[in-house]
């Protein structure tokens, strides 16, 4: 088997190395550091781009380590799915459980392959660093590991994964905005059902306080002429 096993854009060091660098939004120079990791690349989609970068993983069990760096992706919010895809994986739905990205869909993987990046490799959480000196410093500090203790697991992406020659960039800015305002609006419906339902029961506890009172003036009124 040829190994990255999925295309995309990043340069390939050894694969025997125990370091995967991603540096989302930034085009940053790693040959200084390509002879102590097995690949690098950007990553700018949080469905796509994700699903590559875990393909190219749990398909080589030398890998041990993920580095998130550079610049997080406007609207995408690529590093922070990936941070919570790690951290809490996909619901039933597919959904990344806790990512605040546009469309943080998984389509192409299973919970299972899911799992099996979850526990393969550590994270190093390096996001909006750009600067080559701490992410060197942050590859340099990842202590040897072992290969993962199973065999290879290869997945094969959808059409829409493979298009482009391989780029994870298939959605659009506007597309993303559009999203991203949709998503908006839902939690501002949400807010405000939320906002109708408070006022309900202020104005049926004071309207049952108005009542009490009167019930209890025409009460005290009554004993008193009677008094």
């Amino acid at each position: 088997m040829g190994w990255p096993a999925v295309s995309g854009e990043f340069t390939v060091g050894d694969e025997k190395n125990r370091v995967v660098l991603v540096t989302l939004g930034s085009s940053i120079d790693v040959t200084g550091v390509i002879d102590k990791i097995a690949i690098s690349g950007t990553m700018k989609t949080e469905n796509i781009g994700i699903e590559k970068v875990i393909a190219n993983i749990i398909s080589n069990p030398c890998i041990r380590y993920l580095i998130i760096c550079g610049a997080e992706v406007h609207g995408h919010l690529a590093g922070d799915a990936f941070l919570a895809i790690h951290r809490s994986g996909i619901d039933e739905k597919n959904r990344i459980v806790g990512a605040s990205g546009a469309i943080p869909f998984i389509s192409n993987l299973s919970s299972k392959e899911v799992d099996r990046f979850r526990e393969q490799v550590e994270i190093v959480d390096l996001v909006n660093v750009e600067d080559l000196g701490p992410i060197k410093q942050a590859i340099d500090a990842c202590a040897p590991k072992d290969p993962f203790p199973a065999e290879p697991m290869v997945v094969t992406l959808g059409k829409a994964a493979q298009a482009d020659g391989g780029s994870d960039a298939i959605l659009t800015p506007e597309a993303v905005s559009i999203e991203s305002r949709l998503r908006s609006l839902e939690q501002e419906v949400k807010d405000l059902g939320k906002l109708n339902k408070f006022m309900s029961g202020v104005v049926s506890g004071i309207w049952q306080g108005l009542t009490s009172g009167f019930v209890v003036t025409l009460l005290i009124f009554a004993i008193r002429r009677f008094l």
